[in-house]
């Protein structure tokens, strides 16, 4: 899927031990700098002094003392996850990205054919500069992934560091090389030569798995950031591949391409030549996971890297790659170690489930991946076949069903709490200890997230069949569909959209990923046509922006043709099903797909009913004095009056994102059924799954209409009293930076709001498709208040009126789902009116509107927008036997009205070019045709009624 990137997904920065503190007093023994210069004296001022501390550790990266520049880049690999973002700024401005890159390349290349490794201090200098850049590319922002790019980081890391991973990688997993000792008579420089050497091999064993972590995510972070740097990175996909996939076969003790047996050959007596075989460790799981992370990053949208997990053309045995992949798929539990002591693989046991539980999750994207598209190669259609069993299914469907969000953060809560913040950094792997457990709950929330996003691309794929597409298992024990009792909707109240499962504005506060950069340059060729379907896809990019596509090729729309038809076959088989679309019992069906529980599963899963639901980041603080900037509330805890230990931040983060994924896999889920033109759903979840997303739009344009600037908040309040140099002055004391910081959080929520309001409204379109249509047999209530809801808060809110791909994609769905609520049986004269007099205003009176109107409110601004209100107002008035046909559209004097907007709407079709968009032109004349036939037939009626 074109790659997911909400705050680098499951990316968990390990802080480096600091080794050398930046701030704070310097022993007299260390008053000289390593060139002899004196240190800053102890009463410099505070800022004065942090910039010679500074200045002083980029000086020790440069230094010829090995141990000073370990020293130096591990301190700055802590610093940068800890700085405030203003210092962080400062050293950035010194040029500390291109210094660390020169230490990543002072590694020889001639080392990586060699048997010896590289020297000690440079190879401990290259490890922990790595995992500097590393932690930036992780926490710090998306642009500086641009700017290690520019300052070529690609050049050592695959010409230098991905060969010697590769080379020692067997090494590592084979038994440790027995020390060296000099010939006799040794000399001096000879005894120095093998304690350089055997300190090079203890440097190497012991560092060997952070410096492959290091390198992978960083890899990993650049594949997912934009299109240029992935086209860099595809001249060596290769070798980015193979050491990815040598790093899965070694977690699962499959043989190596050195010929060395895996341990899993342990315990079968001699190898052939006689010699007991070789004990032999394995890939820790959190070093696998970070490579099919990086290799999940790499596939992703990515075809020229798909090819390098396939067998050759012309060969006739299976891709060894994929075998991995679906070795770990079909793994319900992570190889037994046969390393690990018993009281540690009883206090890791946990660890290693989630890890291994992660490293399936990613396996299946992967393979999805790969899977998508009409390829008929046998290694595809084999990847295929697995994907649509119900043991792979459950890989993704078994952590949305196990989820237990409310759980997790009482869990978390309590943890918390119990961590010792003022306690040095420590390496202790106590599993029970708060630091552990909460990072359990972290990763399980960061594994579930993942899950979500990957369910998402896959209900969108057209890789399920129809085996998976018929209704199964009814969700147990209850009465109000699944869901807990704080989650029920009470039916008897209408108060609008037929639904009071509202939510109060407090429950839906929203928030964020960072601005997409291409929806701020507009539409772009690529994206005219990105409303199409509906589907909501993620597009490989500098955030985590979801977007909507037709498909960026005929490949998409031929997966998603191929969904929509298994929908349709499953309707036409099932003649005897009720035609109500209750659910059958799940052991008939002998499916889980589109199992009843699966849509309120991630209903559940996409209502913030948590205290740590949709959160700023100012809500965390291990101060009472700290007060919330008033923007964030759920229904469990108001920010304005509580805080959080900043270590829930994390917890925080992946649960609100959850709630996201989970209401765009729902998007996805709808969307793709409503395609299948007879496909039908129960009545009861149809209901449930429409008054809950309205819901949840409703709080999301309700708390975003109440958003103010924290730079506008400020100026009211300070900005007289900071003129001149004074204010000046405090900027610069870093006042400026903590109100940038205050500006980026309040964006976040902004955008987290808009994400919902997008999902959300996918999901109320196809719920009207599949409650409405008579086709379906569907029995959807649809309360008087909806409409207005829809044409006066939705249509014209900030979200929708955004000149952006997501802007235009609510519009869209608005329009969409209007269509068919002004259809409904039993729908009110004056509430179809209402529609259809939006949809008429939505189309240019004349040639002149087209050129002049810039509102996008009034008219529609794009193609999508003015094809699809052709669309919704053909259908809506399609019948002329309606009721309402006569009073309101002939009485009403829509087809005079209609007739003079033929003109507009031609001028507007023409300007689309037919060069760059030629689909989306050849739709449009179509719907122009359609018109034009529309209007032709309606004055035909007119004369034969007179």
């Amino acid at each position: 899927m074109g790659k997911v990137r909400h705050r680098k997904r499951t990316r968990e920065a390990r802080v480096a031990a600091t080794a050398q503190p930046l701030t704070g007093s310097t022993p007299a023994a260390d008053s000289k700098h390593h060139d002899g210069t004196d240190l800053p004296p102890q009463g410099m001022k505070k800022g004065a002094r942090r910039d010679a501390d500074m200045q002083q550790l980029l000086d020790q990266l440069k230094s010829q003392d090995g141990r000073e520049r370990t020293m130096a880049s591990a301190t700055l690999a802590g610093l940068v996850l800890s700085l405030p973002p203003l210092q962080l700024r400062l050293l950035l401005s010194k040029n500390l990205i291109g210094q660390l890159i020169e230490r990543v390349a002072a590694l020889p290349t001639t080392d990586a054919a060699a048997a010896t490794p590289p020297p000690s201090h440079d190879l401990a200098t290259a490890i922990e500069s790595l995992g500097a850049l590393r932690n930036l590319a992780v926490s710090a922002p998306a642009h500086l992934l641009s700017e290690m790019h520019n300052k070529r980081i690609l050049t050592p890391l695959t010409a230098v560091h991905l060969p010697l991973l590769n080379r020692f990688l067997p090494v590592q997993l084979g038994p440790a090389p027995a020390q060296v000792k000099p010939s006799m008579p040794a000399t001096p420089a000879a005894r120095r030569a093998a304690e350089d050497l055997n300190e090079a091999h203890d440097t190497l064993r012991r560092s060997f798995w952070d410096w492959a972590e290091n390198t992978l995510t960083l890899l990993w972070c650049l594949a997912e950031s934009n299109t240029k740097i992935l086209a860099s990175l595809n001249q060596h996909a290769t070798a980015i591949v193979g050491l990815c996939v040598a790093f899965l076969h070694g977690a699962i003790d499959l043989e190596l391409e050195d010929g060395q047996a895996a341990s899993g050959d342990k315990g079968k007596g001699k190898q052939a030549n006689g010699a007991a075989p070789t004990k032999r460790s394995r890939v820790p799981l959190y070093v696998a996971v970070a490579a099919a992370q990086t290799l999940h990053a790499f596939v992703s949208s990515n075809p020229p890297a798909h090819s390098q997990l396939l067998s050759p053309p012309g060969s006739y045995t299976f891709s060894p790659a994929l075998s991995v992949l679906l070795s770990i798929l079909s793994s319900p539990t992570a190889p037994p170690s046969s390393s690990a002591s018993s009281s540690s693989a009883s206090s890791a046991a946990a660890e290693t489930a989630e890890e291994w539980a992660q490293l399936r999750v990613l396996a299946f994207g992967v393979l999805l991946e790969i899977a998508k598209g009409r390829s008929k190669r046998r290694d595809v259609e084999t990847v295929r076949e697995q994907l649509r069993t119900d043991e792979a299914q459950e890989v993704l469907l078994e952590l949305v069903k196990r989820a237990e969000l409310s759980k997790a953060v009482e869990e978390g809560k309590a943890v918390a709490g119990q961590i010792d913040t003022t306690a040095l950094p420590s390496r202790s792997t106590d599993a029970s200890s708060p630091k552990a457990r909460l990072a359990s709950l972290e990763r399980q929330a960061q594994t579930l997230q993942l899950a979500l996003e990957i369910l998402s691309e896959w209900l969108a794929s057209g890789v399920p069949d129809s085996a998976l597409l018929a209704n199964a298992g009814e969700i147990e024990g209850a009465e109000n569909d699944g869901l807990g009792d704080d989650e029920g909707v009470d039916r008897e109240e209408e108060e609008w959209g037929g639904a009071s499962g509202m939510m109060d504005v407090e429950d839906d506060e929203m928030l964020a990923s960072d601005d997409d950069e291409r929806e701020k340059d507009g539409v772009e060729a690529a994206g005219v046509k990105q409303e199409a379907d509906g589907i909501i896809r993620r597009r490989r990019g500098d955030t985590p922006e979801p977007v909507v596509r037709g498909g960026d090729s005929d490949d998409d729309d031929a997966m998603l043709d191929d969904l929509a038809a298994t929908a349709d076959s499953d309707a036409d088989d099932d003649d005897d099903e009720d035609l109500t679309g209750e659910p059958m019992n799940g052991a008939e069906s002998g499916s889980v797909l589109l199992a009843t529980s699966l849509p309120l599963q991630l209903l559940a899963l996409s209502r913030p009913i948590t205290a740590l639901s949709f959160l700023p980041a100012t809500a965390f603080t291990d101060s009472d004095t700290t007060k919330s900037n008033g923007l964030i509330g759920t229904s469990a805890v108001d920010a304005s009056t509580a805080a959080f230990p900043a270590a829930l931040s994390t917890l925080s983060e992946a649960i609100t994102t959850i709630h996201v994924r989970a209401l765009e896999a729902l998007n996805n889920l709808y969307v793709t059924l409503s395609r299948g033109k007879k496909a039908r759903r129960d009545s009861k979840e149809l209901q449930e799954v429409f008054e809950t997303a309205l819901g949840l739009v409703q709080g999301a344009l309700d708390a975003a209409s109440k958003y103010v600037p924290p730079a506008t908040a400020e100026s009211a309040t300070t900005g007289a009293g900071k003129k001149g140099k004074s204010g000046a002055v405090a900027a610069a004391a870093g006042g400026s930076g903590t109100q940038k910081q205050q500006e980026e959080e309040a964006d976040e929520v902004q955008e987290r709001r808009r994400e919902v309001v997008m999902a959300g409204m996918g999901v109320v379109w196809g719920c009207t498709i599949l409650g409405i249509d008579p086709e379906r047999s569907g029995k959807l209530v649809v309360g008087p208040d909806t409409t207005p809801f829809l044409i006066q808060h939705v249509y014209p809110s900030p979200f929708a009126a955004a000149q952006t791909p997501a802007g235009e994609a609510i519009r869209v769905r608005a329009i969409g789902a209007l269509g068919w609520v002004g259809r409904r049986q039993g729908v009110s004269k004056d509430e179809n009116a209402q529609i259809g007099r939006f949809l008429l205003s939505l189309l240019p009176a004349s040639r002149v509107a087209v050129v002049t109107n810039s509102a996008p409110s009034t008219v529609a601004a794009t193609p999508d927008i003015l094809l699809e209100a052709i669309d919704s107002f053909i259908d809506l008035y399609a019948d002329e036997e309606r009721d309402y046909d006569v009073p309101v559209f002939r009485q009403g004097g829509m087809l005079q009205e209609l007739d003079k907007s033929v003109q507009g709407v031609r001028a507007a079709i023409k300007k689309i070019d037919k060069s760059k968009f030629p689909e989306l032109r050849a739709r449009a004349d179509g719907n122009l045709n359609n018109l034009v036939a529309f209007v032709q037939y309606r004055k035909d009626i007119l004369k034969v009624k007179r």
